[in-house]
């Protein structure tokens, strides 16, 4: 039901992707500026050690007669030559600086910072069929937005690690066999949906009025106390987005990631909105028709 009435909305609402795709334009052009520094020396060094390369010709085998099995052996070179890469100490140091201060940090805060105007705009539309503009609500919620994306930002990085250290471990286990890929697919996308459940209602409840603090532990006796509904929602949600981006990004060459990125988020945060409002009981609008949650699903 959460996913049906949130896709609903969305659709009902498709200029809020424009809006996303427009803050993600101005966030990367940050984050491009702020990794300069960092990633030039990086990739003229996989350029030297024939990395591009090796993708490319990963991929052509896998479009040509090669098939999966050559794909896979292409990619383990390519695995191969970055190790090389960063046997340098200068690259690792590059490496390592990169990730903890701009992938850990400034990533996670700038891309932090939509999701309390976002929610706010989805709010208005929800609760009293509204249409608030996204970025009136991003300069008025901005004191928000940062404390919400800093009190974000350590439970992010503590999840993610948990994912990464299973997936070192399998990759430890099974070692490079050809089904690798869909255990780590799998990891991630049980990991990525636990993370949503956990954090679904947490923008939500802040935009309701409650503390940044307060919010996530609602948030979280709400996810808990309707695990099942709301973790196999985003379980399903995390397979679509899977195998859409994968779907996008082989048959348009990665074009039309430009519009599948922005759809993601947007209708992440209308299933977030959507499971609030139904695990509350509150009624809200669907396309301009008002939809009573039942209320034995009441948290």
């Amino acid at each position: 039901m959460s996913f049906k009435n949130a896709f609903k909305n969305l659709i009902a609402h498709f200029g809020t992707v424009w809006a996303v795709l427009l803050y993600l334009l101005v966030c990367s052009a940050i984050i491009v500026g702020l990794s300069l520094p960092f990633i030039l020396p990086i990739a003229n060094a996989f350029s030297k050690a024939g990395v591009f390369d090796g993708i490319g010709g990963a991929f052509t085998t896998l479009m040509g007669d090669g098939g999966w099995n050559e794909f896979w052996d292409g990619l383990f070179d390519v695995y191969q030559n970055i190790v090389s890469v960063f046997t340098d100490g200068r690259m690792a140091s590059l490496a390592k600086m990169f990730v903890i201060f701009v992938m850990l940090v400034a990533f996670r805060f700038f891309f932090g910072l939509y999701e309390i105007p976002l929610a706010t705009v989805l709010d208005g539309a929800m609760s009293c069929n509204a249409n608030y503009g996204f970025s009136g609500k991003f300069i008025s919620t901005l004191s928000v937005s940062v404390r919400f994306s800093l009190a974000k930002m350590p439970i992010m990085i503590a999840i993610d690690a948990v994912t990464f250290g299973i997936i070192y471990g399998l990759t430890s286990l099974i070692g490079m066999r050809v089904i690798l890929p869909f255990v780590v697919i799998l990891v991630i996308v049980v990991m990525r949906a636990f993370r949503s459940g956990l954090t679904a209602c947490w923008a939500p409840c802040v935009v309701g009025g409650m503390g940044v603090i307060k919010g996530f532990a609602r948030s979280c006796e709400i996810f808990f106390k309707r695990f099942g509904s709301i973790f196999s929602t985003y379980i399903v949600m995390w397979l679509l987005i899977v195998a859409f981006g994968l779907f996008i990004t082989i048959f348009t060459l990665g074009v039309g990631l430009i519009v599948a990125f922005p759809f993601g988020m947007c209708i992440l945060a209308y299933i977030g909105i959507t499971v609030y409002y139904n695990k509350t009981g509150k009624r809200y609008y669907i396309d301009g028709t008002v939809f009573t949650p039942p209320t034995e699903n009441v948290v």
